[in-house]
């Protein structure tokens, strides 16, 4: 199975969007800059999305690996954060940083209004109202704008929210909670999302060297 093909599956797994990929383009022609797309060229386009993001030998890999200097003193800083403080791990972890589960991080909730359904579209379940799937944190640096709606532009924008603890409303995960990071700790937790967690791309678009 080719990727182009792998990438339409979700969309029509009841486990996942439960939905057509007709269903999908119809939704999707709502925004003029999608009008005139069809399968082939959904599954074109997400297979390119996910083909940026399968990176190996970045920093961070490396220094699990056992090379400890590939990482700065700041991005080491970040990744202490990472694993504490800013309590990023819960939610990113394993190789791939996701824990493939599905989370309300308040990002579909404007002033306690819910703005998207999320996972509750398709299980009906109230406790999954705003609730989306954890994406993987690998080349997170190039692929602004962030969260599943586009609605915050940077990786800044995206510690904010954060540390802030998310948007409040009735279904808030628990781990969503304020972290109160000074100016020089997010300085840090950026230094290592955007170069920590970038490295070689599999398909060689970008080079990173080995030690």
């Amino acid at each position: 199975m080719t990727l182009e093909e792998q990438v339409l599956q979700p969309i029509l797994s009841a486990d996942e969007m439960g939905m057509t990929v007709d269903a999908v383009l119809r939704h999707l022609s709502q925004d003029p800059t999608y009008r005139g797309l069809n399968r082939e060229l959904l599954a074109e386009a997400l297979a390119s999305y996910l083909r940026t993001i399968r990176s190996e030998n970045s920093n961070f890999d490396l220094f699990l690996a056992g090379w400890p200097d590939v990482l700065s003193d700041l991005e080491l800083e970040g990744l202490r954060l990472f694993r504490d403080k800013a309590r990023c791990y819960i939610c990113h972890s394993g190789t791939q940083l996701t824990d493939e589960a599905f989370h309300n991080t308040g990002v579909a909730w404007n002033e306690g209004v819910l703005q998207d359904e999320g996972r509750a579209a398709i299980t009906g379940k109230p406790y999954h109202e705003g609730a989306f799937k954890t994406p993987t944190l690998r080349e997170v640096g190039r692929r602004g704008p962030y969260m599943h709606n586009g609605s915050l532009a940077t990786l800044e924008d995206v510690i904010d929210f954060y540390d802030r603890g998310g948007n409040k409303n009735p279904y808030l995960d628990e781990n969503i909670v304020p972290l109160h990071l000074s100016d020089a700790e997010k300085k840090a937790l950026l230094a290592f999302l955007r170069t920590g967690l970038a490295g070689s791309m599999v398909d060689g678009v970008t080079a990173h060297g080995t030690p």
